[in-house]
């Protein structure tokens, strides 16, 4: 009998701890994230844009400085390299294939986050935050289902599972069935 696949879609949504990034890291994560989240402030002020545009309208407006976009861009290098390197081992033993589809930093998605809200600051500070991780990834489990959210229910729990103790959070946001 051959062996039968099922692969799996999965999205989340990862934090690495600020302790753990320090280690790593020689500028302070938190520093960065301040400074950015005052010029992304500043020039909303300054502008009158209504809306908060993801970090790359600021980049090429010239609204941040250079060393503060060199600085994010190398702990984002690091902060998706551990988290990618992170997954691999942890999840090697439970799926028979992981294939990731994509890995990014929060920070350079669009921030959902508008100009009258009253947490302005706190929801800038976390969405501008480098250690926070979008990752899309296809995991393959040895096994055939008939059913699809069985399948789909024991990839989100086992992922959840060995990933727990390797970050400050985990959100899985979206597990499907691929054919």
């Amino acid at each position: 009998m051959a062996l039968q696949f099922t692969s799996i879609s999965l999205s989340m949504k990862l934090a690495v701890a600020e302790d753990e990034l320090e280690r790593h890291l020689a500028a302070s994560p938190s520093v960065v994230t301040d400074e950015l989240v005052s010029h992304v402030k500043k020039h909303e002020k300054e502008n009158r844009l209504g809306y908060f545009p993801a970090l790359d309208y600021y980049i090429n407006n010239n609204a941040i400085d250079a060393d503060l976009v060199s600085a994010l861009q190398s702990i984002s290098w690091v902060v998706t390299n551990m988290v990618r390197n992170e997954i691999r081992i942890k999840l090697r033993p439970v799926f028979s294939n992981i294939k990731f589809e994509s890995i990014q930093t929060l920070a350079y998605t669009l921030p959902q986050v508008r100009v009258s809200d009253k947490q302005l600051t706190e929801k800038l500070l976390e969405h501008f935050s480098a250690n926070n991780v979008k990752v899309n990834l296809t995991v393959t489990l040895i096994q055939k289902f008939i059913d699809n959210s069985a399948a789909e229910k024991l990839a989100k729990n086992l992922t959840y599972q060995w990933l727990k103790n390797s970050f400050h959070s985990i959100d899985i946001s979206g597990c499907k069935v691929v054919n």
